[in-house]
């Protein structure tokens, strides 16, 4: 999948580069080698898989500000891709949520909202003696729109893509 690659390509992390030789050793763990113990094809094959299915998010998790790093590098169909494999795959959904996570650590503004309230305690209120007051201001929170394609295009910055309310 060409959003898995592009964030593995661009990476610095020599981890990242394991990719492709951790998918010859899912097909076939005595690729190159000579195996003696026949429990150390399935930890070989295992370990691939696992590779295979966690690397992306340890690479992803490398970037310091990914969404700038890979900004322009994705395409409208990456995304898509990437979308849709979110639906059926529970690795490509925990990746997203990482993503998700990241714009939220970043606190990139693109979608938001403050929360902020303020609330009197009664003077019967057993924790009233911490204050007459409460107010909780928490940082902005990021959250997918509907429109999760959008959404990541924004993020990543992909060309050719104009939000609604932008082209008007």
């Amino acid at each position: 999948m060409r959003f898995l690659e592009v964030i593995l390509e661009n990476s610095e992390l020599k981890e990242a580069k394991i990719y492709n030789a951790a998918k010859k050793a899912a097909k076939n763990p005595e690729t190159g080698i000579t195996i003696n113990n026949k429990s150390a094809y399935h930890v070989i094959r295992d370990c691939a898989n696992i590779t295979l299915h966690y690397l992306p998010h340890f690479v992803f998790g490398g970037y310091e500000n990914p969404f700038l790093e890979l900004s322009g590098k994705l395409t409208r169909s990456d995304i898509l891709q990437f979308v849709f494999e979110v639906e059926r795959n529970p690795f490509m959904k925990q990746l997203l949520n990482i993503i998700i996570g990241k714009a939220n650590e970043l606190n990139i503004p693109s979608v938001g909202n403050q929360n902020s309230f303020h609330d009197d305690f009664d003077s019967a209120d057993p924790y009233g003696e911490y204050g007459n007051s409460y107010e909780q201001t928490t940082s902005p929170q990021i959250e997918p729109p509907k429109d999760i394609v959008e959404y990541l295009c924004k993020l990543f910055n992909v060309k050719g893509f104009f939000l609604e309310e932008e082209v008007k």
